[in-house]
């Protein structure tokens, strides 16, 4: 009768404390981490900007903090061991949290994260030099087959990465390919690479110039900068996935927290300053909340594990 007595007393006392401690959160800063590196990101841009907001609706700091390396998954894998109280967010895409957890290139799983919900998507495009023979993805179907061609991008596992390899697979060629810790344009300007695979708000100062142009969208819809450019499903070689952004929070944060935090930065996205700021980067704004993102984030896994052991990529 002790034993029960004691044990009922210890998660009463338990159930207490856990209530206190949400009663208070939070009482100190709330870290962002981001795992890109600060210049010209666009993740970087946007949380910069919600920070504040964030900030004066839960009555403590918030900061941005910048973790790169490894493809995202060096920051993402931080964020898995941060301490589930509520004080570490990440912002981290559907390729270090899809993809590379798929072929097993991960420290961590879909399990060692609770979503707070998708925030915004990349739009990413496939592009060449000005001068390229070939302006669209059938002519430089035709071009490859008697040429090398060479492809830069961010990584096996990077979406727009895999859409590249499932057109050059429909298309009947393969890539000379690299994958680039500091992608950038200038590589295809300058001649190292043919095409690349990039976030079109990068390369739009390029096109303006007559520098470079676009060969395909790499979004479900057309890109509104661009609609004349034809997505890759348009042009007859395979979906054209999003590439998505979403927050998390280490699995085991209190339930509540994550509904606060989730509601304090839904909110601040809201913000007339912040919505400038996303217009101007040029991401596009996500609506999936917890639970929808859960989801979507299980079947993607399911269809992007299909796809790599199609393409030979899985290990």
């Amino acid at each position: 009768m002790k034993l029960a007595t004691t044990l009922l007393g210890t998660a009463i006392a338990l159930t207490m404390t856990a209530g206190a401690a949400l009663a208070e959160w939070p009482e100190k800063p709330i870290q962002i981490l981001i795992p890109w590196p600060a210049p010209n990101d666009p993740s970087t841009l946007v949380a910069t900007a919600v920070a504040p907001v964030m900030s004066e609706s839960l009555g403590v700091p918030v900061k941005v903090v910048n973790k790169p390396g490894g493809g995202a998954v060096l920051g993402a894998a931080e964020l898995a061991q941060a301490r589930p109280d509520g004080y570490t967010l990440g912002l981290v895409s559907v390729g270090p949290m899809i993809t590379q957890v798929a072929r097993g290139k991960t420290p961590y799983t879909l399990d060692d994260f609770q979503a707070l919900g998708l925030v915004w998507a990349s739009p990413f495009s496939m592009a060449a030099r000005a001068d390229a023979p070939y302006s669209n993805l059938q002519e430089l179907a035709e071009y490859a087959a008697d040429n090398e061609v060479r492809l830069a991008h961010w990584g096996i596992g990077a979406v727009p990465t895999l859409i590249a390899m499932n057109y050059a697979d429909k298309a009947g060629f393969e890539w000379q390919e690299t994958a680039y810790d500091q992608l950038n344009p200038l590589l295809v300007d300058q001649g190292d690479a043919d095409v690349i695979t990039y976030s079109t708000t990068g390369l739009t100062d390029y096109i303006e110039a007559g520098q470079m142009k676009l060969l395909a969208a790499m979004v479900p819809d057309r890109l509104p900068a661009f609609p004349d450019v034809p997505n890759v499903a348009e042009q007859g070689y395979g979906p054209a996935f999003s590439v998505w952004f979403g927050a998390f929070v280490p699995d085991g944060t209190d339930p509540e927290i994550v509904t606060k935090l989730s509601e304090a930065l839904y909110a601040a996205m809201e913000d007339p300053e912040v919505q400038k700021v996303i217009e101007n980067v040029g991401v596009v704004p996500e609506t999936d909340g917890p639970e929808a993102a859960e989801a979507r984030m299980q079947e993607e896994l399911q269809t992007f594990s299909a796809l790599m052991t199609k393409l030979g990529i899985m290990e």
